[in-house]
């Protein structure tokens, strides 16, 4: 049982002890109060990752890697936060029975459209497989090189040559025609009653991450129209928000940090049967935000795998652009000699497009030469690459208009790139292609980055409690005015401490200034945060109105306030640290660390100057 007064996240940390948890990962050794061991998270032969039990945290000072025994497990076992929170619930004893989330349509019909699209299914397959209606279907797949095998594994089928087989099917099985109908099956009759939506069609049912059938495509056979057709948006469905092949590839994407994203469903079949297990498509839209969000959780690595017509090329930049905006930002630590000084912000996902030979799709490709296929996805180029390869082919450079144009295309794109170095070479590189000063291109790309950035202007709440954390007064400050999104740095969530708060941050940004308020967002977080953010609801409706410039200067002092205390925390440890590295006679650790602190000092200064003698300091309300 969970204890009165205590959220159930709360209660499994006060449970659980972090130092028994990581250390049946790795090998942990106590040293004073502290435990330290090789880092999981990076490569090391000098054990730089620390455990802190007083604190129940973790952090490593090689990689920059920190956090509580949450994020542990979702960075170590690639958990999602919902899968971390039932583990560890399980190890803590604590019952965790999440509570029904309020839906628009009860939760019944909900069950009911799944099981009718997985009857549907059942019985398209089942018509593939033994129907003498659907002989030309399985013609067309045995000359796609699809083998019976497949055709079952995938659950393919065939929509009969009918007005009615499908409703009678359902309708048989106790399902109304009402149901049927918002589960996207049938097309209603101008004249009233219905009739079936897919016929003479091979069908591709379309599942969920988690093996649900939402819908299908269906494909003409012979001449019908149009030749794709997919289930319209219902309840369960919408296009633009599910992969296919997802279900069956979501293991192969973890394990091998990659995921290629094709055009059609039966690239995706096709390169399964030859065992490019990681292979997924969208369902005949461009990549959406919704489908990075997805894939960026499962994967470290995209790779678009395009054709090489004008048409391909425009899917890569749309795929891009959409990328690019959609996939979050973090501070990635800067080594020097193995340790970390600074930080830059980079994509989090790193994108790369692989283009297919002239008249080849991956269907085809792969059936005809699987190593090539395989080839072309690890010689896939950077998104940058790519696009100076594009500029190069495509443009007369000759021209003042093919320069013009080649300096639009490619200044944004080097404009987003986060590590200054590497923006240099590009400017130089585009430079010394179209002719220009590298001064004037270095311009170009500036503009281009002021121009993709972020638009100021926001408002804040002050709050001052000492029963919450800073980071719980941010989070109240942007439910009670969301136009804050816009003022949050880039880098802030690796401010912050606690799992659940950083969980919470990520459905607000995902939300957006425009659609995030209290009822969105208890709708949008997992069953076990809900009473966590009807706390931070409360306590920002209790909050004072402020008037706007003040509401942005609060939010502000509280970002300083946090950053102030993990750089004091960071600064405390290093000390620590180095102590220790003195006693024990570890010369190479006491240069680093010797570097180090007087950094981390130098850095913590600019929040924390030295008191007035004065004026009270009131820069240290730190909870």
């Amino acid at each position: 049982m969970v204890a009165s007064g205590r959220t159930i996240i709360e209660e499994i940390k006060s449970r659980i002890d972090i130092v028994e948890v990581i250390g049946s990962f790795v090998e942990l050794r106590r040293t004073g109060s502290r435990f330290k061991a090789l880092c999981p998270f990076h490569q090391e032969k000098t054990p730089s990752f620390i455990v802190f039990p007083e604190r129940q945290t973790y952090h490593c000072f090689g990689c920059g890697k920190s956090g509580d025994v949450i994020s542990f497990l979702m960075e170590t076992q690639n958990l999602s936060f919902r899968e971390a929170v039932e583990q560890l619930a399980q190890k803590a004893g604590v019952r965790f029975e999440p509570e029904k989330p309020k839906e628009k349509s009860p939760q019944s019909e909900i069950d009911s459209l799944y099981e009718i699209n997985k009857l549907a299914a059942r019985l398209f397959n089942h018509l593939l497989m033994n129907s003498k209606a659907a002989e030309h279907a399985r013609d067309y797949l045995k000359d796609r090189g699809l083998s019976p095998a497949t055709w079952e594994e995938w659950m393919l089928g065939y929509a009969p040559d009918s007005w009615d087989v499908t409703s009678k099917f359902l309708q048989k099985r106790g399902f109304s025609e009402d149901l049927i109908f918002k589960a996207g099956l049938t097309v209603e009759r101008t004249g009233g009653g219905y009739y079936d939506r897919f016929r003479d069609r091979l069908m591709f049912p379309i599942k969920d991450k988690d093996g649900r059938f939402v819908g299908f495509g269906g494909r003409a056979i012979g001449e019908g129209i149009p030749k794709y057709m997919n289930t319209p948006e219902t309840p369960i469905f919408t296009k633009g928000e599910h992969i296919y092949g997802i279900d069956v590839a979501k293991s192969a994407i973890k394990e091998s940090n990659l995921v290629v994203v094709v055009e059609g469903y039966v690239d995706v079949i096709t390169a399964h049967q030859y065992g490019f297990r990681n292979v997924v498509a969208t369902l005949g839209t461009a990549i959406t935000p919704s489908h990075v969000k997805l894939l960026s959780k499962m994967a470290a690595n995209i790779c678009l795998a395009l054709d090489a017509d004008t048409a391909g090329q425009a899917a890569a930049l749309r795929g891009w652009e959409v990328l690019r905006d959609s996939i979050r930002r973090r501070s990635i630590p800067i080594r020097s000699k193995g340790r970390v000084i600074s930080s830059d912000s980079k994509l989090e996902v790193l994108v790369k497009i692989a283009t297919l030979p002239k008249g080849e799709d991956p269907d085809t490709l792969i059936r005809k030469d699987p190593s090539e296929w395989a080839r072309i996805i690890e010689g896939a180029k950077t998104v940058i690459d790519h696009f100076f390869e594009i500029v190069e082919r495509g443009y007369d450079l000759k021209t003042p208009q093919g320069k013009t144009q080649a300096i639009a295309d490619l200044a944004p794109v080097i404009g987003d790139l986060g590590n200054p170095i590497e923006r240099a070479h590009y400017e130089s590189r585009l430079a010394k292609l179209v002719g220009v000063d590298e001064n004037e291109i270095h311009l170009h790309v500036v503009q281009a980055r002021k121009q993709s950035s972020r638009p100021g202007g926001g408002e804040a709440a002050p709050i001052n409690l000492n029963s919450v954390s800073q980071e719980e007064m941010v989070l109240a400050l942007l439910i009670r005015y969301p136009r804050l999104l816009g003022n949050l740095p880039e880098d802030f969530i690796n401010d912050m401490e606690n799992s659940p708060n950083k969980e919470i941050l990520e459905k607000m940004q995902t939300l957006g200034q425009e659609k995030l308020t209290p009822e969105s967002l208890l709708e949008s977080v997992d069953e076990s945060l809900r009473q966590h953010v009807e706390r931070l609801v409360a306590l920002a409706s209790t909050q004072p109105e402020l008037f706007s410039n003040e509401q942005l200067l609060e939010l502000n002092k509280k970002i300083n306030l946090i950053r102030r205390q993990r750089l004091r925390d960071l600064l405390h440890q290093h000390s620590l640290l180095l102590k220790e590295a003195m006693e024990q006679g570890d010369e190479e650790s006491v240069r680093s660390l010797l570097q180090l602190v007087p950094t981390l000092a130098s850095e913590l200064r600019q929040y924390d100057p030295p008191a007035s003698p004065y004026f009270k300091d009131s820069r240290s309300e730190i909870v």
